[in-house]
């Protein structure tokens, strides 16, 4: 919900403005439209339904708030990690277990509909399954990333309250400590986490349409490369492989003056 100066706010412009946007409904429940429903209530309005007709209102609900909140990469893969943790029975345990509304999303639906990479969902969905309720909050509301939660969530509960004590600075500052002593005892880590570079492309080979390119078409060249990743999700993980081979391709056509 708004924040109570936001939602009075949003209650004034109501009160003077009229509901411009209506509030929509699912078996009797509001499915988009809450603070504009209690902006109603502040402003003393009566509110305007609709009823949501679609098939799938899990994914209305969220490409209808994904473009008003400013969420971080992190606080979308809690999201999509939360949703792909039903689809793989987490939660169906609970006797109070109830489907979500709409079709339930695999680990690749939900990156691709929270606009994030399948590795941030993956690391957001330890958190979900090891971290305590303080750390999840922490993530969920922007002040720690999933990363740092990751980090924190390998530990053991009582360990982790001791982190949450020192409030966010102290789970991050934690979380450091441990990627530090990480390094000290492996130092090869950090070279083995770092993606190896792309080896410089092979000599292709030569076609009458390549004669023509000089180290001037430079520009031009990547116009067309561009074109082609923008062919790619940009949630695909190959995506910056293919991009990393194309700045090389690039490079060494321009210092070979081929």
């Amino acid at each position: 919900m708004l924040p109570d100066t936001e939602l009075q706010s949003l209650a004034t412009d109501i009160k003077e403005n009229g509901l411009q946007s209506l509030i929509t409904v699912f078996e009797g429940q509001i499915l988009d439209g809450r603070n504009r429903f209690r902006a109603c209530e502040i402003a003393e309005v009566i509110p305007v339904f609709e009823s949501y007709t679609g098939k799938d209102a899990l994914t209305f609900v969220i490409s209808h708030n994904l473009h008003r909140r400013h969420l971080t990469e992190s606080q979308r893969a809690m999201v999509a990690a939360k949703m792909a943790d039903l689809n793989a029975g987490g939660d169906r345990r609970s006797d109070d277990f109830k489907a979500p509304i709409g079709a339930l999303k695999t680990q690749r639906e939900a990156a691709d509909l929270l606009n994030v990479s399948r590795r941030s969902v993956q690391r957001a969905r330890e958190v979900v399954k090891n971290a305590i309720p303080e750390i999840q909050d922490m993530v969920t509301s922007g002040e720690v990333s999933a990363s740092t939660a990751k980090d924190i969530a390998a530990l053991s509960e009582d360990e982790q309250r001791k982190a949450v004590y020192g409030g966010v600075t102290g789970v991050k500052d934690l979380a450091k400590k441990l990627r530090q002593s990480a390094k000290q005892s492996n130092p090869s880590t950090e070279k083995q986490d770092t993606p190896p570079a792309s080896p410089s492309p092979q000599p292709i080979a030569s076609t009458e349409r390549m004669k023509k390119w000089k180290p001037d078409d430079a520009d031009r060249l990547w116009l067309m490369a561009k074109q082609e990743l923008n062919k790619i999700l940009t949630s695909d993980i190959g995506r910056e492989r293919v991009l990393n081979e194309i700045i090389s391709y690039a490079k060494n056509r321009i210092e070979t003056k081929k």
